[in-house]
């Protein structure tokens, strides 16, 4: 038993560290436009189609493939930016809300009109890793230092960069960032792109872990929800932290009860969270 709770918490650990880059995306949008995206799961739904599609139909080699993909999915945050969000910066929380609510449903009938509803994936063989008594996915392994690695570029980009530097300024004083002669409006576009990207690499670290179906991204928008909320909304470190918690928390939870259970349990923990301190762990009060 002891065995079974350490590989638990070592998958929960892995596991945290793909949710901590779904979720960093989600939060750098809100942290910096103040736009729930609430289809961002679909974007990674959506990732992953084109990555498959690149990859069985035009025949590219994987890599290639996942490349196009995550480029492809910037340019179509760039287009929500332009098309949806622009025209929404001023309405009211509500209206934005249903206007990106209202994307999941044309993104998941897009999909099906295009892909159809079966479940479409890339088969790829990865070894099982033995440490031990204790058995490692390889896929789960890469995914988690594939997803370590693009948040370490990302804090690079955010602290290293004009335009990181410019993303910051904006997201924490909109009015001073203009004084400073930096333009929201073209800020905006990156972080979008930014965030669009991101979900390309995450659906490139799931390829060997994952099919894929129209309805894929409901449950990552939620959980990307969760973990963001849970850390504090626009607060990438709260954000950060809360990944690996839930990932653990879920994990060991589903292998002492079920993985039904596991998902009762985050939410219930998440609800706690709200009613004994609303803003996050890390967020500030309003």
């Amino acid at each position: 038993m002891l065995e079974e709770l350490l590989m638990a918490f070592i998958n929960g650990i892995l596991l945290g560290g793909v949710l901590a880059l779904l979720a960093f995306g989600l939060n750098l949008i809100f942290g910096v436009v103040k736009i729930i995206h609430m289809a961002y799961g679909q974007f990674v739904m959506l990732g992953f189609y084109f990555i498959y599609y690149f990859h069985t139909a035009w025949h590219m080699p994987l890599l290639a493939a996942m490349a196009a993909g995550i480029v492809v999915m910037g340019l179509l945050g760039m287009l929500v930016q332009l098309l949806i969000i622009n025209p929404l910066l001023d309405a009211p929380r509500l209206n934005q809300l249903l206007a990106l609510a209202s994307l999941i449903i044309v993104l998941e009938n897009l999909a099906q009109v295009v892909w159809g509803a079966d479940y479409r994936g890339i088969p790829i063989s990865m070894p099982i890793i033995q440490f031990g008594d204790i058995f490692i996915r390889s896929s789960y392994l890469l995914a988690f230092l594939g997803a370590i690695a693009t948040l370490g570029i990302l804090y690079l980009f955010l602290h290293k960069t004009y335009f990181g530097l410019a993303i910051r300024s904006v997201a924490q004083d909109v009015e001073i960032a203009k004084g400073m002669g930096i333009n929201p409006r073209v800020i905006y576009y990156i972080t979008l792109a930014a965030g669009g990207a991101l979900t390309g690499v995450v659906a490139a670290f799931f390829i060997p872990i994952y099919t894929v179906h129209p309805h894929f991204g409901a449950s990552f928008t939620l959980m990307a929800f969760v973990i963001v909320v849970f850390g504090g909304m626009g607060n990438l470190m709260g954000g950060f932290i809360s990944a690996f918690i839930i990932g653990v928390v879920t994990s060991i939870t589903a292998v002492l009860t079920s993985t039904e259970v596991a998902d009762i349990l985050a939410l219930v923990l998440f609800i706690l969270m709200m009613m004994v301190r609303p803003q996050g762990i890390l967020g500030a009060k309003a």
